[in-house]
């Protein structure tokens, strides 16, 4: 998949525009075009040569510049951009077509699609609005006429420099994917379809001279149209088409996750991704709106254009009270206006700084009720308090300050601090919003009322039952029951206010319908329980030592059983986190690991050591790997104070391969998930990223505190068993740091049955403590206590 298929549909189109205007003047400059071409923001025009290039220059020029066909890829902020007036591009075709007689320049395949992709959608999406009946004014439509004849000569100008197998309008049709599903609704698929050229097929893209190269000259871009009112029709109509595929997208994952196929951290985490992204793309499109009253004037204006195009008057109630004809219910449905409706109505009625309410006025959401099939009315009617009843919740759930804050949550202030700032007589509602609170109605009509709060209590059981005995004073305790306790205080502090105020409210109503928040909340447990675990099975070192010992028994083939939850451990860290190279697998091996593993000197477990103490250092100690990367980066996203940059699709790309960042002295890893590159089957982008999430739950979910608790349980048996055969003070007076140092029971093993350290009893064999060690693991492992771990995982996930 190309680089720029995975932008917003007007993003991709203002791309097509630039290749145009970057390939004409690069092109037209290497070959001597000696006139000013394009003026940078700071006044400052790209460096040209001095008159036409001659002799071994031009050829350099040739070889250099134009075989390569190399532009700037979509959203390259390394090279200069540069604004190209449209009335230039006549003169630099000509240029270029006068200049093939002496060189053999041919036009890329990448510039064919680019310049027919824009005159055909240009022309099209004009003839479907005027076959409705929509006129521009007359400034408008005569620079729509005039950047399109302008365009068709540039065409026609180049034509004899067209490969013969050149991208053409006849093969439009054949390139695009069948993408007819978001596109069901009333009269909306003939306005939308215009855009297909934009959601090209897999073939389409493979082919050779498609995709626009590396960039390796300067970019131009195409001068401005933010007052034409037909490029702020297109650019709405483009972000709508967008939304419309998003939903499609969204409503698929919730699909699955209450068919039980995905994890509720998952497909949450894909779904306040989507949004963020129908944030960026609404930013593409930001000065149209600005320029068109704001984010609700041009919203609504936009909703009535589109039914009056399609012969509907969206102002024609059947009822007084009717917020609009329902007539146009499914273009609303749509163009998410029924949810831009109730939030304006919303935010009227409930300033910035005042408790917000819904008193009932419009009935109550029935959680047992199933979305009518009937009129537009009664769906209309059955939304409407599901989602007031949402937005009165949205303020006090942000006051209340949790650990984590949707996009729900953020449009909800964003948009009560704009209306407190702005005082506008109809609030500012942006799209991304609306399309939020859209997306969380869908949600209703797909998962049962409740799961989203089950899975979520679920998630928190288990992790509080991990940590909960643990010393009060162990700061990972602290950490993580800390985030719980906000969730899990037996309180519902919405119902609290509620009820005080004399409003009926059922407790955690907010949580059991608000299935993306329940998800989210599992998501930021998850990395905090793993990286907290990491830490606490870290930093003693009796993990380390305890796999290393029984690496050395199974080299020994010591042992009767196998300890699932140590061998998972070990695959899922890696060798590198448990020895220095190769695994040992000779007595003198075992115990230069250890030493080396732990800091310390083969010379501390010399025969006759006169002091008793073990030095150790931990500068070369390896250190356990913080796993879950793409998990970790999203979970910083949606903390209350974690990063608030906007979000593009590189973005989310990085996230996907789970970008290695390095934290503290705890190595990371790079995940490696399948990209749409590689793929036969294109995927859409939040799709990839919840298969990326849920592909990390297993190695999140892994319970280090308890795998540490166990080690240290199997080595103080291990411990009171050696000292039987050595005597109490054999091991007891090296360990003066006490239990700290339990690792150093281990050490005696290796120790002995590589002849460095006697044993006090002379009649006992050097091999006596790696037998008792033998003895004691498959003891251990045969109560099942080997297995706890997984054992639990696999119930848990059934």
């Amino acid at each position: 998949m190309s680089p720029e298929s995975l932008q917003s549909i007007y993003q991709q189109y203002k791309h097509d525009t630039e290749v145009v205007a970057s390939w004409l003047a690069n092109t037209a400059r290497a070959f001597g075009f000696s006139s000013q071409v394009g003026e940078s923001s700071t006044g400052k025009t790209p460096t040209k040569p001095s008159g036409r290039l001659k002799g071994k220059e031009r050829k350099k020029a040739k070889a250099a510049q134009v075989p390569s066909n190399e532009l700037p890829e979509l959203s390259e902020p390394s090279k200069p951009k540069y604004t190209l007036a449209i009335k230039d591009f006549i003169p630099l075709a000509e240029h270029i077509a006068e200049a093939s007689n002496a060189a053999n320049i041919r036009v890329p395949n990448f510039f064919s699609v680019a310049i027919e992709r824009v005159i055909w959608v240009r022309k099209s999406f004009a003839e479907r609005l005027e076959d409705a009946g929509r006129r521009f004014d007359q400034n408008s439509d005569a620079r729509h006429s005039f950047f399109v004849n302008i365009l068709e000569k540039v065409r026609k100008t180049l034509q004899p420099l067209l490969s013969v197998d050149a991208f053409n309008l006849s093969n439009l049709k054949d390139a695009v994917t069948n993408v007819g599903t978001h596109k069901d609704k009333k009269g909306l698929s003939s306005l939308f379809e215009v855009l297909d050229v934009y959601e090209p097929s897999a073939e389409f893209e493979a082919a050779p001279d498609v995709v626009v190269p590396a960039p390796s000259a300067p970019k131009y871009t195409v001068e401005a149209e933010e007052g034409s009112q037909f490029e702020a029709l297109f650019a709405m109509t483009a972000l709508m088409d967008d939304l419309s595929r998003l939903r499609v997208e969204i409503a698929e994952l919730w699909t699955r996750y209450e068919a039980g196929e995905m994890d509720i951290a998952a497909v949450s985490v894909a779904t306040n991704t989507a949004i963020e992204l129908a944030r960026s793309f609404e930013d593409d499109i930001s000065p149209f709106v600005q320029k068109n009253g704001g984010s609700s004037t041009f919203h609504a204006k936009y909703f009535h254009a589109v039914s009056e195009s399609l012969g509907i008057d969206a102002e024609a109630k059947q009822r007084p009270t009717d917020d609009y004809n329902f007539a146009a219910y499914d273009i609303a449905d749509a163009l998410l206006i029924n949810t831009l409706i109730n939030i304006i109505a919303f935010v009227r009625a409930n300033p910035l700084g005042e408790i917000p309410s819904y008193n009932g006025f419009y009935g109550w959401y029935d959680e047992a009720s199933i979305q009518p099939s009937g009129s537009d009315r009664e769906k209309y009617n059955r939304m409407k308090p599901a989602l007031l009843e949402l937005l009165s919740d949205l303020p006090l759930i942000s006051n209340h300050q949790g650990p984590i804050e949707d996009q729900l949550m953020q449009g909800m202030m964003t948009t009560l601090r704009t209306a407190k700032q702005e005082r506008k007589e109809t609030p500012d509602v942006p799209i991304w919003f609306s399309f939020a609170a859209q997306v969380y109605l869908d949600t209703l009509n797909i998962v049962k009322i409740g799961k989203g709060w089950t899975d979520m209590q679920r998630v928190m059981r288990i992790v509080k039952q991990s940590v909960y005995d643990l010393p009060t004073s162990c700061p990972e305790r602290k950490k993580v029951l800390g985030v719980l306790d906000t969730w899990d205080k037996g309180i519902d502090p919405i119902a609290l206010i509620r009820t005080s105020l004399g409003r009926p409210y059922n407790d955690y109503t907010f949580f059991r319908r608000h299935f993306m928040h329940c998800g989210l909340g599992v998501h930021f447990i998850r990395p905090l329980f793993h990286q907290q675990g990491v830490v606490y099975a870290a930093v003693p070192g009796t993990v380390l030592c305890t796999t290393q010992l029984y690496h050395a028994l199974q080299q020994e083939q010591c042992l009767d059983y196998a300890w699932k939850d140590l061998e998972t451990l070990r695959k899922t860290q890696g060798n590198s986190t448990f020895f220095i190279g190769e695994p040992p697998s000779s007595f003198e091996g075992y115990i230069n690991n250890f030493c080396l593993t732990i800091g310390s000197s083969i010379t501390n477990w010399a025969q006759n050591k006169r002091d008793k103490k073990l030095k150790v250092s931990k500068d070369n100690k390896p250190w356990m790997k913080f796993l879950g990367m793409t998990s970790t980066l999203v979970a910083n996203r949606i903390s209350t104070f974690g990063d608030r940059r906007p979000v593009s699709v590189d973005v989310v790309e990085d996230w996907i391969q789970g970008v290695s960042k390095s934290q503290g002295n705890v190595e990371t890893e790079r995940i490696q998930t399948p990209t749409a590159k590689n793929m036969k089957i294109k995927q859409p982008l939040i799709h990839r990223l919840a298969d990326a999430v849920a592909s990390e739950i297993a190695d999140l979910d892994f319970d280090y505190f308890a795998i540490h608790n166990s080690c240290r349980e199997l080595l103080l048996r291990l411990q009171t068993e050696e000292e039987k055969v050595t005597g109490p003070g054999f091991t007891k007076r090296y360990m003066s740091q006490g239990e700290h140092n339990l690792a150093f029971v281990v050490g005696f093993v290796f120790s002995t049955v590589a002849g460095k350290k006697d044993i006090v009893a002379t009649t006992v064999s050097s091999t006596r403590l790696l037998e008792i060690a033998a003895e004691t693991f498959n003891q251990w492992l045969s109560e099942g206590k080997g297995n706890t771990i997984t054992d639990t995982g696999s119930e848990e996930s059934e």
